[in-house]
């Protein structure tokens, strides 16, 4: 990959798996990533299947997040509560003021507030917005 993408996506469970394909299918390259490593070859194996799609995967969270341009913006889609804050912690250590954390999973408010708060301290955005929609969504369409 030589350019740089405009988003990247991390946690590679169904949800995120079809959310980034359906957007490297509209046309917009994206950067993966996976705490364990066979949901980002998983993923890079179906964006190939399904047309070759702009989707790059990467095994570690720094060249992960240092493969999106500047300022970068980051969809993560984990599990509620601890591994967010595993994720959030794991990602901004790499990331630089003026870079934004999407939180596309369901959440509970008071820990988006939180978590919020926390990444303006960084200098970091954080905006929190559950997909909705299913697997079927996240592939096709979210709402």
């Amino acid at each position: 990959m030589a350019t740089p993408t405009r988003i990247g996506l991390a946690g590679l469970a169904v949800m995120g798996q079809n959310l980034a394909l359906n957007i490297a299918e509209k046309g917009f390259p994206i950067s993966v990533y996976n705490r364990s490593t066979s949901k980002v070859d998983e993923t890079v194996e179906r964006a190939k299947k399904e047309g070759n799609l702009p989707l790059y995967g990467f095994h570690d969270p720094e060249s992960f997040v240092l493969s999106i341009q500047k300022p970068r913006v980051i969809i993560i889609l984990v599990k509620a509560g601890a591994p967010v804050d595993q994720t959030i912690k794991t990602l901004s250590a790499y990331m630089e003021k003026g870079d934004c954390i999407i939180d596309g999973g369901n959440e509970w408010y008071e820990n988006t507030e939180r978590r919020e708060k926390e990444m303006a301290e960084k200098g970091l955005l954080y905006l929190g917005m559950g997909v909705s929609g299913g697997e079927e969504g996240a592939r096709n369409g979210p709402s």
